[in-house]
């Protein structure tokens, strides 16, 4: 066992004087290192314990003092940390390429990296920079070639004005503002990852049977948050007026704008099949995740994958247990986009056109 020797009469003037002097945080805490050794009143466990020091360098800096003197002790050879590789203009250009997915695999980034400084990195070098970057592996979402972005853009900071239009046409009623989606849900199940130990096979349950049926969904983007759901066998332009009318005859009495995609099967506004007190507001093209509703959908069949159903009636009664739990309006809320809420907001007059 190590023990704590006497420093010897020179070195503890030596610790008292430099002691008595302005230090540097780091060159006191030597300092107080070795003074508790000299004072030979403390163990070690209590030297580290009042220190903020581990129990080797509590012997370090005895060492050091012993051989070097507290000159040597308070002499540090630190010219700073070494500059990171990526900084600057090139870690902004880097955390732009990571906002577009642009490097699939870190060695990619290591590619770049050494394209556009000369400096090589190791591959471990590369993940610590893309952490310190803020920079994470996801599974990227798919986009349609045909999507316009700046179409897209536009949209959001036009809705608003969207929305005053069509509400224009109804004064003196409320209105409510929906948004509306298809989910398709079946016996062929879904197989999603689950958590498992390592060096373990997972398995899910699979079998082959193709029956499918239609899940119509509507999220009320304001107001009451309310839910409409319709279950179907098939989905066309005549079944896609069913649920119209089911979201129309909800409110009678007000003026229901419902925001959508351009799906084939959903109905434009001049077709007749529309109810006089629907206002139809289409997304633009292949822009899925400005819809709120995508999610809901996806978060009703969450429970569902992995599992086997004996029948569609199995599997919608499992479907119909989960959608109840979100008849909370608070739950439905955490859904909607907040620029989405804002835009409805900002039509709101005095006495709100939006329903209460």
């Amino acid at each position: 066992m190590r023990v704590l020797p006497k420093l010897g009469q020179e070195i503890v003037g030596q610790i008292e004087e430099a002691w008595k002097l302005p230090q540097e945080d780091w060159a006191r805490k030597r300092l107080l290192v070795v003074r508790l050794v000299a004072q030979h009143e403390h163990t070690v466990a209590e030297i580290m314990k009042i220190a903020a020091v581990c129990r080797q360098t509590v012997f370090t800096y005895r060492d050091k003092v012993l051989s070097e003197g507290v000159k040597g002790l308070l002499k540090r050879d630190w010219n700073g940390a070494r500059k990171p590789a990526v900084r600057g203009a090139v870690a902004e250009e880097f955390l732009e390429r990571l906002g577009e997915g642009k490097f699939r695999q870190a060695r990619d980034a290591q590619t770049w990296i050494k394209k556009r400084t000369r400096k090589t990195l190791t591959e471990s070098g590369v993940r610590k920079t893309i952490r310190r970057l803020g920079g994470k592996l996801k599974v990227p979402r798919k986009s349609h070639v045909k999507k316009d972005t700046k179409a897209a853009a536009e949209f959001r900071v036009d809705l608003s004005s969207h929305l005053a239009e069509a509400a224009g046409t109804y004064p003196d009623k409320p209105v409510r503002i929906w948004v509306l989606d298809e989910h398709r849900y079946g016996l062929l199940p879904v197989i999603r990852r689950v958590w498992g130990r390592k060096g373990l096979r997972v398995y899910a349950p699979y079998k082959t049977t193709y029956q499918w049926g239609y899940l119509h969904e509507a999220l009320e983007v304001d107001g009451q948050h309310k839910v409409e759901l319709l279950f179907t066998p098939m989905i066309n332009q005549d079944v896609h007026a069913v649920f119209l009318k089911q979201i129309s005859e909800s409110d009678p009495n007000a003026l229901h704008v419902i925001v959508m995609d351009q799906a084939g099967f959903h109905m434009k506004q001049e077709d007749g099949r529309v109810p006089a007190n629907i206002r139809v507001l289409p997304l633009p093209p292949y822009c899925p995740e400005l819809n709120p509703a995508e999610w809901f959908g996806r978060v009703v069949k969450a429970p569902t994958v992995n599992r086997i159903y004996q029948s569609l009636k199995h599997l919608e009664d499992h479907i119909i247990a989960v959608a109840r739990r979100w008849s909370d309006p608070a739950k439905v809320a955490t859904l909607i986009h907040e620029w989405m809420r804002v835009e409805v907001n900002a039509i709101a007059k005095p006495k709100s056109l939006l329903a209460r």
